[in-house]
């Protein structure tokens, strides 16, 4: 299935339309949670709009070439951090420069606090880790991405190696359990007003655990209830197949709706749908009612 096959298909057209008002009506989405940090604080959101424009993501992340921390909270921190480790990424790859594109990938894993594994996973690339890369960016580009083929079964695909892609392709969105918790929760949304007896299988996103948490009702990442049930998310190419349908689908709504997603910068729209889903997908727990 390639992204033309993936959008023309009934259950992603209905979707769509049925998600696009929720962008950012009043009272169109309403989602809230404790956080554990600060501990008792409640976050909450009435639209997904409203849930990007409530994003936060505390980071403190070591720069290979300043040699200073940066730290910060907001999309905008974020944003101008991801921006020079993108930059500093690219130029490294192309130009086959091994040492310090293994420091920018460690990088990226600073601010996205997921070192564990994921820097292990890098520096075992070595003196090819920039080949490797090169590799991923033809094979994983969401235009020509075909799910049938299996030729992307060699690619790395973890929650940490998502977040270096997204700043090597276009159109990549970050797909961790926090994302794909809140599609699957959205998408149980859709089943249940439509009636549906089954998911259908074009937006059945995996959902992963949270850290403490396990597989099964009360873990607060699962969109799961008693009639609709999703997949916990693995480390292998159903990660990545669920990676490049959240990339077409959401790309796809971001263009076919008007929102005020519509009146960012067309380079961080995408990533500004991502950051409310990530929001949203903090906790689902308390949404099964």
């Amino acid at each position: 299935m390639n992204k033309i096959e993936f959008l023309s298909r009934e259950p992603v057209q209905t979707f769509i339309k049925w998600i696009s008002p929720k962008l950012d009506g009043d009272d169109s989405f309403i989602h809230s949670y404790m956080m554990k940090r600060p501990k008792g604080s409640i976050w909450e959101c009435n639209s997904i709009y409203s849930a990007f424009e409530n994003y936060k993501w505390g980071f403190t992340c070591y720069h290979p070439v300043r040699q200073i921390r940066f730290t910060g909270k907001t999309f905008e921190d974020c944003k101008i951090l991801l921006e020079e480790l993108g930059d500093g990424l690219r130029k490294s790859v192309d130009n086959n420069d091994s040492e310090l594109c293994q420091k920018y990938c460690i990088a990226i894993l600073d601010w996205g606090g997921v070192m564990n594994g994921n820097k292990q996973k890098v520096e075992a690339l070595g003196t090819d880790i920039s080949s490797y890369f090169k590799h991923c960016t033809d094979r994983l580009n969401p235009n020509i991405f075909d799910i049938k083929s299996s030729y992307y079964e060699d690619i790395i695909m973890t929650a940490g190696f998502t977040k270096i892609y997204s700043l090597l392709v276009n159109d990549f969105v970050i797909y961790d359990g926090r994302v794909g918790a809140a599609l699957g929760l959205l998408v149980r949304m859709f089943c249940e007003e439509k009636g549906l007896s089954i998911i259908p299988s074009e937006l059945l996103f995996a959902f992963g655990n949270a850290k403490g948490d396990v597989y099964g009702k009360n873990n607060r990442r699962n969109p799961s209830n008693s009639f609709y049930s999703f997949p916990l998310l693995t480390q292998n190419k159903k990660h990545t197949e669920n990676n490049i349908r959240a990339n077409w689908l959401l790309k796809e709504i971001l263009d076919k709706t008007e929102s005020k997603f519509s009146k960012i910068d067309s380079r961080e729209q995408l990533r500004a749908f991502e950051s409310a889903l990530f929001m949203i997908g903090y906790d689902v727990s308390q949404a099964k009612i």
